[in-house]
C-alpha cells in the first residue's frame, strides 16, 4: 500500500483529522493534505513521527526516498 493512502486510512480507522497530525508533525493543514493526496515527499522524520504514533513499522510504510 502506497505511504498516503496507508496514512490516510490509518487516520480514518482512529478518527485523527489532518489537522491533528498536522499539528504533530508541525506543518499547516494545507502541506499534511499535499502529503496524503501524494502531491508532496514526507520527510524521513515525519514519516518516524507518523510510524510511532500509528505504532507501525516504518518500513511497512512504503518507499519515501
Amino acid at each position: 500500500m502506497l505511504f498516503e493512502k496507508k496514512i490516510r486510512e490509518l487516520r480514518d480507522e482512529n478518527g485523527i483529522l489532518q489537522r491533528q497530525l498536522a499539528a504533530l508533525l508541525e506543518i499547516d493543514t494545507p502541506m499534511f493534505s499535499k502529503i496524503e493526496r501524494g502531491d508532496r515527499r514526507a520527510k524521513r522524520e515525519q514519516v518516524i513521527k507518523l510510524a510511532e504514533y500509528f505504532h507501525q513499522d516504518e518500513q511497512s510504510q512504503g518507499r519515501f526516498s
